[in-house]
């Protein structure tokens, strides 16, 4: 009697655990499901014959985006384009936007530019010896170039070159400036390098299998690579691997990171992912029906993408 007792209580412990381990397991994977939702669409601007490459966001939340056919095209929040600028000749490769609404474009010209909010030419830099793949700024409105010719330079916010890095050996494809004016410079020769601002090396993280091809800085200082060989890696300041994202099929073109430290991945594969500062994959995106080419993120949250389809997209989440 006593051993029936036992067993009874038993079992009746086991189906109460199993209850509990199932609501565990339901509750968890709600969340899960609540986080897989993509961003809504809430306009979209197509282009004509050419094709938007690169995006910058001013202090407004206006949109700047560099195109194909040599332009600079300026959209407000709610899709209206205010301006285009007409710059002369070459693909508007990268763009970027001071606090003063000044605007600085890289070209397949191998020139650089500074231009004021009226899109007035301020001052040109056309000393790289081939086309401008990447262009950024720091805090105090220098630019930094990154070249085919595989040089990164700083420019003062006066047009005056300060100096040369010479360390790559290929296009240096993709730059980024952390909050302190350190520079990232991602290659072709697949490597990474941390520059000081003076324009010394600090350290060169060489572990990717392939092209560096976008990069992306969080507010803690943390580097975001994108590479060829479809990976996406966290690298802390002192330059050490924290984790790769591995959920891409193709090579990782462009990057972004909003004020909560979350990552935004842009593939050749279509896709569109959103991942957590751990590296957990919280939504996937698969609507552009073209590789994606360049990703922002403005204060609100809001998500605008460029891609191979000719299409700015404004995402909501």
């Amino acid at each position: 009697m006593k051993r029936r007792r036992y067993l009874s209580q038993k079992l009746l412990r086991f189906f109460v655990l199993a209850l509990a381990l199932s609501f565990i397991t339901f509750t968890v994977t709600g969340v899960a499901l609540a986080q897989s939702n993509p961003p809504a669409v809430e306009w979209t601007q197509r282009t004509e014959g050419f094709t938007f490459v690169s995006l910058a966001i001013d202090s407004e939340g206006n949109i700047f985006a560099g195109s194909t056919d040599n332009t600079v095209v300026k959209f407000d929040t709610a899709g209206n384009m205010l301006e285009k600028f007409e710059l002369y000749r070459g693909v508007i490769n990268s763009v970027a936007v001071d606090r003063e609404g000044n605007f600085y474009t890289g070209s397949t010209i191998n020139t650089a530019r500074k231009l004021d909010p009226r899109g007035e030419e301020i001052w040109n830099y056309d000393k790289h010896w081939s086309s401008i793949y990447s262009i950024a700024l720091d805090h105090e409105n220098n630019l930094y170039t990154g070249s085919r010719d595989g040089y990164v330079r700083k420019i003062n916010p006066d047009g005056q070159r300060l100096w040369t890095f010479e360390n790559h050996k290929d296009t240096v494809n993709a730059l980024a400036v952390d909050r302190e004016g350190n520079i990232f410079s991602g290659s072709t020769d697949r490597s990474l390098r941390k520059i000081d601002p003076r324009g010394n090396e600090i350290w060169r993280y060489d572990v990717h299998w392939s092209s560096v091809e976008s990069l992306a800085v969080d507010g803690e200082g943390n580097l975001i690579t994108g590479s060829r060989d479809a990976n996406v890696r966290k690298i802390n300041p002192d330059g050490t691997r924290l984790w790769t994202f591995n959920g891409h099929t193709g090579s990782v073109t462009a990057l972004a990171v909003d004020n909560q430290n979350n990552i935004y991945t842009g593939s050749s594969d279509l896709s569109m992912r959103k991942l957590d500062p751990e590296g957990n994959e919280l939504w996937n995106y698969t609507d552009h029906r073209g590789g994606i080419l360049a990703i922002a993120i403005d204060n609100h949250g809001s998500i605008y993408t460029v891609c191979s389809d000719g299409i700015l997209r404004k995402l909501t989440q």
